[in-house]
C-alpha cells in the first residue's frame, strides 16, 4: 500500500490530517481491551499500533523470530475481524501509519504529539494517571520518535512511557530517561539474557500456555490483569497465549507449554 501523498506533508489540524491520509487517528487512549483495563486503576494509556515486522516494507521488529512473526498479536483480538467499528481495515490502517512514520516523520510526530496532548488533557479532567505505550505491535526505540532534535521521551518528560522489547540493549534507555520503563521479552531462544535481566532488576515477560506461580525461581505476576508494566516489581510477567489467526504449533519455543 502506498501513501497518496508523495510531497512533504504538513500537519495543521487533525481534521486536515484525516483528509490527507484517510485515517481517523494514529493512536488513542484505552481503545483496546487490554488498555481499557487501566481504567480500573484510574489511568488512561495512550497506545499506538503500527504494522509489525516488515509488513509495511519497513522493519519495525528487529529482534523478532520466525515464530513470533507468524503468531504476532497483530493477528489477534479485534483484528481477527476484517474491519474495525469505523469500517477501516485495521491492517491497512497500520501500514499507512507505519509508512507515515518513516516517509513523513515530521507530519507523523506532530500528529502524535497532538493526540498525546489531547489524551493528557482527558486524563487530567478525569483526575487519572496517564501513560503511553508506543510499541504495541512494533519494537522501535523511543529515541527514533523525534521532532526538531528532541525525542518523544524528552518532549514529554513528565509522562511515563513503557515498552516490551526483545532487544536487550533497549534496557540502557532506562538509565538515560527516568520516564521510560522496559519489560524484556522472552523469545524462545534468549533464556540466558532473561536471567541476566532479572538479576539486574529488569522485568521479563514470558508467554505461557498455562501461567504458573513461579518460573526460573522468580514469582510470576499475572500480566493479563492489566498492561501497566511500569507499576510491576522486577520479576517474571506471565502472559497467557492469545489465539491468533494461525494455530499454535506443538513445538513452538516462545510459548512455555
Amino acid at each position: 500500500m502506498k501513501l497518496k501523498q508523495k510531497r512533504v506533508m504538513e500537519f495543521t489540524t487533525k481534521a486536515a490530517a484525516k483528509r490527507l491520509t484517510g485515517l481517523t487517528y494514529l493512536g488513542g487512549y484505552n481503545k483496546s481491551v487490554k488498555h481499557r483495563k487501566a481504567e480500573k486503576y484510574n489511568e488512561l494509556t495512550y497506545a499506538l499500533y503500527l504494522a509489525p515486522a516488515k509488513t509495511s516494507g519497513y522493519e519495525v521488529c528487529p529482534g523478532r523470530t520466525a515464530e513470533c512473526t507468524k503468531l504476532c498479536l497483530n493477528e489477534s483480538g479485534l483484528n481477527t475481524m476484517v474491519q474495525d467499528v469505523k469500517g477501516e481495515h485495521i491492517n491497512d490502517s497500520r501500514i499507512i501509519k507505519t509508512k507515515l512514520f518513516f516517509e513523513q516523520p515530521e507530519f507523523f510526530m506532530k500528529w502524535l504529539i497532538f493526540e498525546i496532548n489531547a489524551s493528557i488533557t482527558k486524563a487530567k479532567k478525569l483526575n487519572f494517571a496517564f501513560s503511553v505505550r508506543l510499541n504495541n505491535t512494533s519494537d522501535i526505540s523511543p529515541e527514533d520518535f523525534q521532532l526538531d532534535g528532541k525525542n518523544i521521551l524528552e518532549i514529554f518528560p513528565s509522562v511515563t512511557f513503557y515498552d516490551y522489547s526483545k532487544l536487550a540493549s533497549r534496557a540502557e534507555l532506562m538509565k538515560k530517561y527516568p520516564n521510560y520503563d522496559l519489560t524484556y521479552s522472552y523469545n524462545g531462544y534468549n533464556l540466558p539474557e532473561c536471567k541476566t535481566m532479572l538479576e539486574n532488576m529488569i522485568k521479563v515477560a514470558v508467554v505461557f500456555k498455562v501461567v504458573p506461580l513461579t518460573f526460573m525461581g522468580y514469582p510470576v505476576i499475572d500480566g493479563d490483569l492489566n498492561d501497566l508494566r511500569y507499576r510491576d516489581e522486577p520479576t517474571v510477567i506471565g502472559l497467557a497465549y492469545k489465539r491468533t489467526r494461525h494455530p499454535l504449533p506443538a513445538d513452538v519455543k516462545f510459548v512455555i507449554q
